[in-house]
């Protein structure tokens, strides 16, 4: 990148607050020594997270909101397929709660990709138009697609930890920070609700049937 685009740039999160005076001034520092802005203070390691190593802190805010609100998008148009098809009455209406819990989650982060000057590049993936295809299929049974969730999606904690140690790596950014801590909750509370209408959904019929046959000894 040349070197009056990283001068406006970093001048502009100066300017929105996103970054300290301080670091502005080690940022220019870098920037005129010709070496590359590295905004964790790390003498130009770069700021590691998700497995690979980026320029600064802000381009990995960047990166994620831009991949996030595109994740986002696709899950709530998956979900609002979903509801649509839905012939569980004890889900639905929890379904599309989902569904609009993800599609403002990337209406926020595509206001915040555009507060830091970030573009929007990532494009809805294959793998995102199936699985909208997958849930808004009326063949397919409501307890199997609970089932498909929990398999890909993992253990509620597990499934938010990535998005709970990326916040905890952020020393300027705050405001996507607390945004971030947000997101986990909201993730968190979708995935419980799923787990528990999955195991309500799916539990063992011979249960039902002991119950049942119980039920029917004791009134004789």
């Amino acid at each position: 990148m040349s070197y009056d685009f990283e001068f406006k740039q970093l001048l502009r999160a100066y300017r929105s607050g996103i970054i300290s005076q301080s670091t502005f001034e080690s940022e220019m520092a870098w920037l005129e020594a010709g070496a590359p802005t590295n905004g964790n203070g790390n003498g130009g390691a770069g700021f590691k997270a998700f497995g690979r190593t980026y320029k600064n802190e802000r381009a990995a805010v960047v990166s994620f909101l831009d991949k996030v609100r595109v994740g986002e998008a696709g899950g709530g148009e998956a979900f609002a397929a979903w509801a649509e098809v839905c012939t569980t009455d004890c889900i639905r209406t929890g379904i599309r709660i989902v569904a609009e819990r993800e599609a403002y989650h990337s209406r926020v982060f595509a206001q915040r990709l555009a507060e830091l000057g970030g573009e929007a590049r990532a494009m809805a993936s294959e793998a995102g138009r199936k699985a909208t295809a997958y849930l808004g299929d009326p063949s397919i049974p409501d307890n199997e697609k609970l089932l498909d969730f929990t398999k890909r999606v993992g253990k509620p904690e597990d499934a938010i930890k990535p998005i709970c140690e990326f916040a905890a790596l952020l020393k300027e950014d705050l405001s996507t920070k607390e945004a971030l801590r947000l997101f986990a909750e909201d993730e968190l509370s979708t995935a419980k609700w799923i787990w528990d209408s999955c195991a309500a959904l799916n539990a063992p019929k011979q249960n039902t049937s002991a119950s049942a046959s119980a039920s029917a000894s004791s009134s004789m």
